[in-house]
């Protein structure tokens, strides 16, 4: 009788982190779906991240969710999951978004000109419930920074900065520990109606 080998996966894809984008004038209800009407794009150094640290996106409806390769700690311990490839030091990960006409025609936004962008970042936010803008009722003129202080590499109408550490409130980092247990978060930036 042969010898049963027993194939053992530790590796799996984990949300890195999860970005919900709040706009009522979109849903399924609305027949109009908000991923149709914004385009999101890593710039290139968070291209080059990506494939160095086995790092993937993709644009859901109304949710940004980024994943990583992952392996769990041990078999027994299905819960616990750490990077593939650690980060070995500070890492940010930046998206440009870009949106349509329509969202423009639907939203509460100041038309901001190539000298300005909307910032989102779990650095500085409101250290509340996950959203990453300055208010919890939604993007406002305060969010509007110079794109020579944010310096994006392409034209765009906001900019998404992520960190793996240093948030004003520890919930917001991506990791826990010197282990780098990935935390999941759930991140949330609000649209206000123009109507």
């Amino acid at each position: 009788m042969g010898v049963i080998k027993k194939d053992i996966v530790n590796t799996i894809y984990k949300e890195l982190f999860t970005i919900k984008f709040l706009h009522n004038s979109y849903g399924f209800a609305h027949k109009n779906l908000l991923a149709d009407n914004i385009e999101i794009q890593p710039d290139d150094a968070t291209k080059n991240l990506f494939k160095g640290q086995r790092i993937g996106f993709r644009l859901f409806n109304d949710q940004l969710i980024c994943f990583i390769q992952a392996k769990l700690q041990s078999p027994e311990i299905v819960e616990l999951k750490l990077p593939f490839i650690k980060f070995l030091a500070d890492v940010r990960i930046r998206f440009l978004m870009n949106a349509s006409n329509d969202f423009f025609s639907k939203t509460d936004l100041a038309i901001s000109d190539t000298k300005q962008v909307y910032y989102f970042t779990n650095k500085v936010n409101i250290a509340t419930d996950g959203f990453i803008s300055m208010h919890t009722s939604g993007v406002e003129n305060d969010d509007l920074k110079n794109t020579d202080i944010i310096k994006p590499d392409k034209n765009c109408s906001s900019v998404i900065d992520i960190f793996n550490n240093g948030a004003v409130n520890s919930s917001y980092d991506l990791y826990d520990g010197a282990a780098q247990k990935i935390k999941s978060p759930l991140y949330t930036i609000r649209f206000k109606n123009k109507i």
